[in-house]
């Protein structure tokens, strides 16, 4: 029975992008975890929220905390916050 699900995930992949199961649906939910996680630098103001793959939200934005210093944030999303990215503006990574 195991082994049944693992190859019916594994098949998913192959289904059009239409047919895979989204999670856009979760888009306010996505926005205010990372509106919160990333509030903890300063204030925020959010630049995007893409559904990047069926199955992950990523929210763009950016921070300014009490010195006026800007930096931008990447936050992805899936049914809770699984990866929050701060960046200084120019910085490369």
């Amino acid at each position: 029975m195991v082994q049944a699900g693992l190859a019916a995930a594994e098949l998913v992949r192959y289904l059009p992008e239409t047919e895979r199961r989204s999670n856009t649906h979760l888009r306010p939910a996505a926005t205010e975890a990372c509106t919160k996680r990333a509030g903890q630098h300063g204030s925020v103001h959010i630049v995007d929220v893409q559904q990047q793959r069926a199955d992950r939200l990523v929210v763009w934005g950016s921070v300014t905390d009490a010195q006026q210093r800007r930096r931008t944030f990447e936050c992805h999303y899936t049914t809770a916050l699984v990866r929050f990215r701060l960046r200084e503006i120019g910085a490369r990574s």
